[in-house]
């Protein structure tokens, strides 16, 4: 349905101009005077002339961003100092399938993107924006506004406004190409994007029409020293899965038994035998470090200027791409089987020692008897490949606005915009639970007591090889999921001068914005029924039931810039800035009002000094997913279990205030304790879900500034920024419930508390993995809370190369230098959890490294047609959370890490432009923290590959063809 709508769309775009550009050969011309533009500032609605913003602003320019030859808006953004990595190619166990971006840390969700000042469609029930519906070729500036900007655009701007300027009134045709790939020739790439525009009617109006096309490789961990193999961040040792081959088995002993153990085994293919210790599973190798991507992407814009009173622009956005992402194979992931002992499969030897175990007499013991086993089996389908994920997203938005001038001073600007986003994911190789259940339960050779469905009895007792292709036919199972995302936008504008009325010491006209806007977000999943069922899908963390929401926003807005002295001793400019906001935010089960705020200023004292402050209120309204999600159980890293093998014993099971008696009461089985196993591949299960009674939350946002220039070519500008959001949307994580269960610093009692209660294992075993524990309980509340704060400092400096004695011919320098550096980062998710001082630490809690500083140093020299340059990034050191003592000592902390990356262009002529750029030039390996430090989207290969470079030295070259 949405390529007919492409179609449509694209038809009308088109034809309308052609329509526009021939209906208006008519008109007069407009008359030529001397007014002067007005101006749009990211961050305020007044665009009367000499507006500037007095929140911190820093800008990106197209040059800087075509110095690295990126095919995507994440790759270039994660790396600026106020940006932390969120997901991106670096994310394959945690892909949504697109690439986001995230101001200070606090989460994608509480960035704003815009394009062109307005908001695009987000492409997941999280309300957040998929950065690769960007086009970057028609980029001409990315504006990055620090602190909230709820008053003028309302929900979300909470941490800050990544709002990407495109080129305006382009005129001629250009092609632009670029090539990539490692020094080991991998982890290839490759973008073209065909832009063309003309003017119509004498300059009257514009149409651009731009055309892209990006594929990349895929790039596996296996093709990596680092990250052949999984690592234990406590050991250091090869570390894996218990699903793993030959496979693992498990059944709890019985009164009578002779074998009372409750350890695990692996069979011995060869004898027959159930053996010990288990050999884990290195899952690594076909993991990816880089994801691929294959986008199409099709942009159009198009303006018309009937006369001063009315310009007509129109804006068309579609982008279809696939997200392709893999993980280990699939197998039975510890889930408990009913078993007959009598399955011809099970080899002789084995026989005899589960009817040990489970006190089975010798004469049931043979093959044909119906007695049941409770078996927990852990076998990797080898047989079966790679567990393929692919995520096709398909985003499509237009907008129709027109704007133009009033009376006198003031103009006006109204939009209506329309997205729709919707994406497939195609799970390929997965399995079905209930089928492997069904062919497992055989007491006769080739057949299933339930023959249905054609089951084929599985053989999960023999080596690599030993499944069969028709038993794998039969246990196979693929998912489709979808999602789907629609948005209106509906916003009118003015702005301009209140005349006469102006302070006595400022002769200047106060200026005024008013602004309404109404919102509407539609969104819901859909997937097959195999997908909504827990643990049907073999190996994926969570079902995904079937929700649907839908959330209106209606909001009015005032701001005002009042210019209250001008032209005074040591006072040129002092300006105040103050606004408001007044939204409706409603559900199908309640409506809410509430407010925000902005008040601020600038004074320039002299013409090279100006400081800036702003205090702001702003809000964010809670998604469609924290709103109705359904409770679900998922996956979430932990390299331990408080009560896994002989950190308890059955002696203290029964004495009250142990670790022995909790771990019974919390769900451990008595015949288990003492032997109960680590968590398979280091991951447990973990339940959440949505929550209607949410609701917006609300963050004070500070900043104060100042921007000097001391020479004719040097700017500089240093910020301090402080975000504290005090209702927060949140979840504990699983590390708070767990450590405030079992850890005696916070239980010194070792009592039952609230946290222990929200912790549900399976009763089979008692550990946390398989489909029978629905896990660790994190609920969503709007009791967490939120704080960071910093500085931002940046200075840029053009010095021709004459100012140092030498020929002019030989060009200027540009120097570039932006550092962020962060003053704390403190997170408390609910009332019960631990306050957590995050900055300088990573962890399962604190999630990646929450860097105390970032900075980049970039440097240009332009001489003639040629201009080379470099850009140094740096990163602070890190430690691991809580201070490098729980992990082994090598793991947990990472140096300060640098980065040089160079670049070259060549001007072969005023048509023809060539690229080089190296990406990490001096090849330098990621940091090595194993796999088990972090959490499971963001640490894995044994690093952490969203936040340093798994992928090495790497080349791109490009071309760029204009007429």
């Amino acid at each position: 349905m949405i390529e007919k709508v492409l179609s449509r769309s694209m038809r009308m775009m088109f034809t309308g101009s052609v329509v526009a550009s021939m209906g208006v050969m008519a008109l007069p011309a407009l008359a030529q005077d001397n007014k002067v533009e007005s101006v749009v500032v990211t961050g305020t609605r007044i665009t009367s002339p000499g507006t500037t913003s007095n929140s911190p602003i820093g800008s990106i320019t197209a040059e800087e961003i075509k110095s690295s030859q990126p095919i995507a808006v994440e790759e270039f953004f994660k790396g600026l100092p106020a940006a932390v990595p969120a997901i991106g190619p670096g994310t394959n166990n945690g892909t949504g399938g697109g690439a986001t971006i995230d101001l200070r840390g606090l989460g994608p969700n509480r960035t704003l993107v815009l394009v062109n000042g307005r908001r695009l469609v987000p492409f997941n029930l999280a309300g957040v924006v998929d950065t690769n519906s960007i086009p970057v070729a028609l980029i001409s500036r990315v504006d990055l506004l620090t602190g909230g900007a709820s008053v003028v655009y309302g929900a979300d701007a909470v941490s800050g406004v990544a709002n990407f300027n495109l080129k305006k009134n382009f005129q001629g045709f250009e092609v632009n190409t670029s090539y990539g790939s490692t020094s080991k020739a991998d982890a290839k790439r490759h973008r073209t994007d065909v832009t063309m525009g003309a003017s119509l009617d004498q300059g009257r109006g514009n149409v651009v029409l731009s055309l892209g096309k990006t594929k990349t490789d895929p790039l596996t961990q296996g093709t990596r020293s680092f990250g052949l193999s999984s690592l234990n961040s406590e050991t250091g040792a090869a570390d894996g899965s218990s699903t793993t081959i030959p496979g693992r088995f498990n059944t709890l002993p019985v009164d009578g038994a002779t074998d009372k153990t409750a350890d695990a085994w692996q069979i011995d293919p060869a004898t027959g035998k159930l053996i010990q210790p288990v050999k884990l599973y290195n899952f690594n190798p076909l993991n990816y470090f880089v994801t691929g991507l294959d986008r199409s992407q099709a942009t159009s814009l198009a303006n018309y200027k009937i006369n001063e009173n009315f310009e007509a622009y129109a804006e068309m956005f579609y982008t279809s791409s696939v997200v392709a992402s893999t993980l280990a194979e699939s197998g039975t992931f510890n889930n408990t089987f009913s078993v007959p002992i009598g399955n011809p499969f099970i080899p002789a030897a084995a026989r005899e020692q589960l009817c040990l175990r489970r006190n089975i007499s010798a004469a049931n013991c043979v093959v044909g008897n119906t007695t049941i086993v409770p078996l927990s089996i852990g076998r990797r389908f080898t047989e079966m490949g790679p567990r393929f994920n692919d995520f096709s997203n398909k985003t499509l938005q237009y907008t129709l606005g027109l704007k133009g001038e009033i009376a006198g001073s003031w103009n006006y600007d109204g939009y209506w915009s329309r997205g729709s986003a919707d994406q497939t994911q195609l799970r390929r190789n997965w399995g079905s639970l209930s089928k492997v259940k069904q062919a497992l339960n055989s007491v006769a050779t080739g057949k299933c007591v339930d023959a249905s469905n054609g089951c084929v009895p599985l053989n999960v007792w023999g080596a690599a090889g030993s499944i069969t292709a028709d038993q794998l036919a039969f246990i196979n199972q693929s998912a489709i999921l979808m999602q789907g995302v629609d948005q209106d936008v509906a916003a009118v504008s003015a702005s301009g001068e209140l005349g006469d009325i102006q302070s006595p010491w400022a002769k200047q006209a106060i200026n005024v914005a008013v602004s309404a806007e109404q919102r509407k977000v539609t969104a819901l999943t859909r997937s097959d029924a195999a997908s909504q069922l827990q643990g049907e899908v073999l190996g994926t963390g969570a079902p995904t039931p079937d929700r649907s929401g839908t959330f209106k926003l209606k909001e009015y807005a005032l701001e005002s810039l009042i210019p209250l002295v001008k032209d005074a001793p040591f006072i040129r400019r002092l300006n105040l800035e103050v606004g408001y906001r007044q939204t409706t935010f409603e559900t199908a089960k309640k409506a809410q009002d509430y407010g925000s705020y902005k008040y601020g200023g600038e004074w320039e004292p002299i013409k090279t000094l100006r400081i800036r402050g702003m205090t702001q209120l702003a809000t964010r309204a809670p998604n469609v997913n924290e709103l109705f999600a359904p409770v679900i159980t998922g996956l979430s890293n932990a390299s331990k279990d408080h009560c896994q093998l002989d950190l308890i014993n059955k002696t203290d099971a029964n004495k009250a205030g142990t670790l022995s008696n909790l771990c019974l009461q919390t769900g451990v089985p008595l015949s288990v304790i003492g032997s109960l196993a680590k968590p398979s591949a280091s991951q447990i299960n973990n339940q959440f879900g949505g929550n209607p009674n949410l609701e917006p939350e609300k963050a004070k946002t500070n900043t104060i500034g100042f921007v000097v220039t001391p020479l004719r070519n040097l700017s500089i500008s240093l910020d301090y920024y402080k975000i504290e959001i005090t209702n927060a949307i949140s979840a504990p994580s699983v590390t708070d419930v767990l450590d405030d269960c079992y850890d005696p610093v916070r239980n010194p009692t070792m009592a039952f508390n609230s946290n222990c209660a929200a912790i549900l294992r399976s009763k089979a075993d008692g550990s946390f993995n398989g489909a029978d524990s629905p896990g660790v309980v994190t609920p969503t509340t709007n009791s967490g809370k939120q704080n960071t704060a910093g500085y931002d400092l940046s200075m840029k400096y053009q010095l021709p190369v004459s100012e140092l004695g030498l020929d002019a011919k030989y060009g200027k320098l540009d120097f570039g230098f932006d550092m962020n550096i962060v003053n704390s980062f403190v997170i408390k998710a609910s009332p019960i959890s631990v306050t957590r001082h995050c900055l300088g630490y990573y962890s399962v809690a604190c999630g990646a490294p929450n860097y105390k500083n970032k900075f980049n140093q970039r440097t240009a020299w332009t001489f003639g047609e040629f201009v080379v340059g470099y850009n140094w990034r740096h990163v602070s050191a890190v430690t691991e959370e809580p201070g490098g003592t729980n992990f082994l000592p090598a793991y947990a902390k990472i140096d300060a890490y640098n980065y040089i990356d160079l670049s070259a262009v060549w001007n072969f002529n005023k048509h023809v432009r060539f690229n080089l750029s190296i990406n990490n030039a001096s090849n330098k390996a990621p940091p090595i923290v194993g796999s088990t430090i972090g959490s499971t989207g963001t640490n894995s290969g044994n690093t952490f590959p969203q936040n340093y470079d798994a992928v090495g030295r790497y080349f791109s070259v490009g071309a760029t063809i204009k007429f």
